[in-house]
């Protein structure tokens, strides 16, 4: 009997060993690229920031010694959603950012105070005090900073409400937690 060979002879020829070759490749590649798009990209673009350099000069045109110099983060407008008319996809990904790129400029930055100015939540001007509440622990656990950086904010319009909706409550409620 005559004995058809196919071309394999005894070559390696693991086609399961291929794919799951390719597939740790593949789960490599996503997980890298997720790494540096969600995480290292913030450290890549604040690295690039400094302060200023200030230098004083005497009356006789010299330079004289620097003075100390505060350093003062500026943040504006988080507008952090809320339960009305945020979508929890949208929400998580804006929260997970702002978090990020504030949790990299206090490191790297070092600023030693941190100024918020206004319209912290969206739904501030409406929210129940229990909406209120969980909007709170929010932005405290994503603006959360050493105890030697001073964080002052501001009220906005959408914290407390335009001038015709604001009244004292809105504004005992937020001068309670700020």
């Amino acid at each position: 009997m005559a004995m058809i060979e196919l071309g394999f002879g005894r070559q390696n020829f693991h086609p399961l060993k291929r794919k799951s070759s390719l597939l740790l490749k593949l789960i490599a590649v996503v997980f890298a690229v997720l790494l540096f798009c969600e995480f290292l990209i913030y450290y890549l673009a604040i690295f690039q920031c400094n302060w200023p350099e200030v230098k004083t000069t005497a009356s006789d045109g010299e330079q004289t010694t620097r003075e100390p110099v505060l350093k003062a983060m500026f943040l504006a407008d988080t507008h952090l959603l809320g339960e009305f008319l945020g979508h929890w996809l949208d929400k998580l990904r804006r929260e997970w950012q702002m978090e990020r790129a504030f949790q990299t400029a206090l490191w790297l930055l070092q600023p030693e105070v941190v100024f918020i100015l206004g319209d912290i939540f969206d739904e501030g001007k409406w929210s129940t005090p229990e909406a209120w509440a969980d909007d709170v622990e929010r932005f405290q656990k994503m603006f959360r900073h050493p105890s030697h950086v001073q964080l002052k904010v501001v009220a906005g319009n959408h914290d407390i409400g335009f001038h015709y909706e604001m009244n004292t409550y809105k504004v005992e409620r937020f001068e309670k937690v700020f």
